[in-house]
């Protein structure tokens, strides 16, 4: 867990340059032990109903999901209304970003609409989940492209964010 907690601050940095930010901008927030990390192995069972998702359409909620899959297809993307499956390849990392990543960048980037679909054959996922500290606050980032247009978000602390999913959630 250490070395996807190093590559997870990697990312952070590669964020920081692309969005012309002073740097440990993003990371400062995951440095202390009320920050979230989580490590899955996710299986899923094959299915005779190819209509049948492995796992439902969703959106991470949090901030980068490191996502390292086994060769078995199954990972579905949504873009502008259209699923597409991805490509499974050996020995590779898919990095998806979270709800805060959409809030820090102020839609700049966003967090994409994902699902499993139905597989065939036994297929194994290891998923890496990160968050900050869920006492910083979730606000639009100082940088030029995230603040182009008024932040569409209200600053939010991680514990709020995540007390106002769980009621979204019961509401479902």
């Amino acid at each position: 867990m250490l070395k996807a907690r190093q590559l997870i601050s990697y990312v952070h940095n590669i964020v920081d340059m692309a969005l012309e930010l002073d740097e440990n901008t993003l990371d400062k927030n995951y440095t202390n032990d009320d920050a979230l990390f989580s490590l899955r192995l996710t299986k899923y069972l094959p299915t005779k109903n190819e209509e049948q998702l492995a796992f439902g359409e969703h959106q991470d909620f949090l901030g980068f999901t490191l996502l390292q899959n086994d060769n078995v297809p199954g990972l579905e993307v949504n873009v502008n209304q259209t699923w597409f499956r991805v490509e499974s390849k050996p020995d590779t990392l898919l990095l998806v970003g979270g709800e805060y990543i959409e809030r820090w960048t102020n839609n700049y980037w966003i967090s994409i609409l994902h699902r499993v679909a139905a597989v065939k054959q036994l297929r194994y996922s290891v998923l890496f989940f990160t968050g900050p500290d869920m006492n910083s606050f979730i606000q639009t980032l100082p940088c030029k492209k995230c603040r182009q247009q008024q932040s569409k978000y209200a600053p939010i602390t991680g514990h709020e964010h995540l007390k106002q999913k769980s009621i979204a959630a019961t509401r479902n």
